[in-house]
């Protein structure tokens, strides 16, 4: 399960930016691309755990998912609905990926 990785690297990440206020956690917020490869329920369970091995089982943990968006060459952005999604536009392939590709760390919420 490489979402238990993913998981421990978020904490390892929020861990080194908070140093030795880390037992102040209080919410996580974060975004999951629908193309990250991370199934977010997997992920959460895995926060969960590792947190709760850190002591801090009360964290909240807040994961947006976000859907997959491309720019075609002949310039229309649309949202993809899987990889095999052509452009309503003009049904070429041709095109970059500009959101839904990530695992990213928002915000993060500490208690005062």
């Amino acid at each position: 399960m490489h979402e238990f990785a993913l998981a421990q690297d978020i904490v390892e990440t929020i861990a080194r930016n908070v140093g030795d206020e880390m037992s102040k956690l209080d919410v996580i917020h974060m975004e999951v691309g629908q193309f990250s490869g991370a199934v977010i329920d997997s992920l959460e369970f895995g926060l969960k755990i590792i947190l709760q091995e850190k002591n801090l089982p009360a964290v909240k943990i807040n994961i947006v998912p976000v859907p997959a968006a491309a720019i075609c060459d002949c310039k229309t952005e649309y949202e993809l609905d899987s990889i095999m999604t052509a452009c309503p536009s003009c049904g070429s392939f041709q095109r970059q990926i500009t959101s839904g590709k990530d695992v990213i760390i928002k915000s993060i919420e500490l208690k005062d």
